[in-house]
């Protein structure tokens, strides 16, 4: 029992040690140009120097050198040994608890040293990189430990802290622009900036900017041109660029004319008849065209015998027309229709639909019971004999009428 009591006893004056060097724990924090130095109690008797919410970036590599000292003092009035601290990456606002090895890949874990009098200057590197983006104290805790409780109060237990941050300066680099050289034809738009794009590795996309400090180009004229660019990124570094603009002479192409294919057509009086019917157009460009061909005359009266005409026309991309006019013939069974009348001069200029009617000639209506011919009487072309046999018929003739006007004169 006296021994717990004495154990009990031995703790309880310890804990009044700890929080009766509070004024004079830490001597002071190293000098240095961060800003963001943290030098704070972070309760009785335990402080942190260091950064605080240091923001790490995925992929980046650091280095931090975390030094202390303990005040190691073995004189009869002035016992000071034992003291504690840790050094390293530590969870933020968590009083000290390791930095998860998830978010980076570190040369050396966190620390704990103990001040003895051999041991009391301590200096730890930490270089690591990041494997995802994260924040993290950077530094060390530092504690009484087991400091003699004789020590006066005013006793420094710690001094020359300090916490460096060594890691490289990045290098700022200059921004990049991306123009390749263009070929347009003549009188086309350009635009200079049209797909040219620009970016920073610090500052990200800085294509709105670009500038265009030159620009030459013609497009009425061809021949090849310059076109300069120019950007500049938040740390005052500018990049230029130039391209070639090459403006080509437009193409002259030759544009044929259509070709439609229709023919003449003979019907019957009473049939049907569409004009579009078997008619194609097509073209050396286009290709095919007969959807486009327009009827621009059609005479045809299919009531009717005669000769009429039918007109189309078909226009291409290039604006060449052509037109083809074929004739359709109107019969009807048992009609032979000679020396048509011109469809282009109609017999009524007031109604040019309608067309002269053919001169027709009915078939001789003969009768074979009523009727013979004898062939065989009929003289032929060619036949002497019987020229003589009328010429001298002529010359008896001309004989009686003479030697009757004798008789008749006396």
């Amino acid at each position: 029992m006296k021994k717990i009591i004495a154990l009990i006893t031995t703790v309880a004056l310890l804990s009044m040690v700890v929080f009766n060097f509070i004024p004079s724990m830490v001597a002071d924090a190293a000098s240095t140009s961060e800003s963001n130095l943290t030098y704070k109690d972070v309760r009785n008797g335990f402080y942190f120097v260091g950064y605080e919410d240091v923001q790490l970036e995925k992929g980046k590599s650091y280095k931090y050198t975390v030094a202390y000292e303990a005040n190691v003092d073995m004189q009869a009035t002035d016992t000071v040994t034992g003291q504690s601290a840790k050094a390293g990456l530590f969870i933020p606002n968590s009083s000290g608890v390791e930095l998860d090895s998830n978010n980076v890949t570190t040369t050396q874990n966190n620390v704990v040293d103990v001040a003895n009098d051999g041991n009391k200057v301590f200096t730890h590197t930490f270089e690591f990189t990041v494997k995802e983006d994260t924040k993290a104290d950077i530094g060390t805790y530092l504690g009484a430990g087991s400091v003699i409780p004789t020590t006066p109060d005013a006793t420094i237990i710690w001094k020359n802290v300090s916490v460096t941050n060594e890691t490289p300066a990045e290098q700022p680099e200059a921004p990049v622009i991306n123009a390749e050289d263009k070929t347009i034809e003549q009188n086309e738009t350009f635009d200079a900036l049209k797909e040219v794009t620009a970016t920073d590795k610090k500052d990200g996309d800085l294509t709105k900017s670009v500038k265009v400090t030159k620009n030459t180009v013609d497009t009425t004229k061809s021949g090849e041109y310059d076109v300069d660019y120019s950007v500049t990124n938040s740390s005052k570094l500018t990049t230029t660029k130039s391209i070639k603009v090459t403006v080509t002479p437009v193409e002259t192409k030759t544009n044929t004319a259509p070709v439609i294919d229709a023919k003449d057509q003979t019907i019957k009086v009473g049939d049907l008849f569409n004009s579009l019917k078997g008619v194609t157009a097509t073209d050396k460009e286009d290709g095919d065209l007969t959807a486009k061909i327009k009827v621009t005359k059609d005479t045809v009266n299919n009531a009717e015998k005669g000769v009429y005409q039918v007109t189309y026309t078909v226009t291409d991309s290039g604006n060449l027309s052509a037109s083809l006019t074929i004739k359709v013939t109107v019969t009807q069974d048992g009609k032979l229709i000679v020396n048509p009348s011109d469809p282009t001069n109609p017999a009524d200029p007031s109604n040019p639909e309608v067309t002269k009617t053919p001169v027709e000639f009915e078939r001789a209506s003969v009768d074979p019971t009523t009727t013979k011919v004898n062939v065989n009487k009929i003289p032929k072309t060619g036949d002497s004999s019987m020229i003589w046999v009328v010429l001298a018929g002529l010359g008896l003739t001309t004989i009686g009428i003479s030697s009757y006007r004798k008789k008749a004169n006396r």
